[in-house]
């Protein structure tokens, strides 16, 4: 019998991962829907996706829990395979390549089964976990250093991967100068902004337009140029 994760349990969600990470860059707007309803389906299982072990899901019934036309989700599955974020079994079970990545620490765990099941404040007395609470809230709040690590991350793999993005060091110093100006939510529309116009060019001039070096761009204010751009597909 395959083991169940609880429902009390939950995965953790990244947002600075989510935004500028690859699935955005790569995925429609309906196959980012498809991976996050195929992440919570799997966290009832450690990550896996099947009726049982040993025993995949029949398509059309997993279209059907999910709600979804078969053909899309399908599709959506074979493009996940191949870029390696699911990884098809023998047996034909799916399973979330990288799950470890989507897990909380034990001790996390402790603490949200503890909150849920006696809705008491049983960390109180716990000083050193609330302490580190504290010090990892302050350094997402204050510190732009891991906010610069996901658009790098990001801005590497927008348009051409394959195209030079300059120096880190110098982008990370960019980046932080630019931030005692604007707020990180105008960075995400320009850098969003940014890629929609690369694909444009790529898919309606047939143009693949190399992106300027990081540097560059957050600097000087041509990180407005394409700002409010948006990507619509034609009919």
């Amino acid at each position: 019998m395959k083991k169940r994760v609880p429902d009390k349990f939950w995965f953790p969600w990244w947002p600075d991962k989510w935004i500028f990470g690859s699935v955005r860059i790569e995925c429609t707007p309906a196959e980012r829907g498809i991976w996050v309803d195929l992440l919570s389906l799997a966290s009832k299982d450690d990550g896996h996706i099947r009726a049982n072990e040993g025993t995949p899901y029949p398509l059309q019934q997993l279209a059907g829990m999910l709600i979804l036309p078969e053909d899309d989700l399908k599709d959506a599955i074979d493009k996940f395979i191949k870029s390696k974020k699911l990884t098809k079994n023998k047996n034909g079970t799916l399973y979330i390549t990288k799950w470890d990545k989507y897990q909380f620490s034990e001790r996390h765990k402790r603490r949200i089964e503890s909150e849920m099941s006696e809705k008491t404040d049983t960390m109180a007395d716990d000083k050193d976990a609330i302490l580190y609470d504290s010090i990892n809230d302050n350094k997402l709040d204050n510190n732009t250093n891991d906010e610069f690590e996901q658009f790098w991350k990001g801005y590497r793999i927008m348009g051409n991967p394959k195209d030079e993005v300059g120096n880190k060091q110098e982008a990370k110093k960019a980046y932080k100068t630019l931030r005692k100006k604007i707020s990180k939510e105008e960075i995400l529309k320009a850098f969003h902004g940014e890629a929609d116009y690369l694909k444009y060019e790529r898919l309606n001039n047939n143009f693949n337009k190399k992106k300027k070096h990081a540097t560059t761009w957050l600097r000087s204010d041509r990180w407005k140029e394409h700002a409010d751009f948006i990507y619509k597909p034609p009919l």
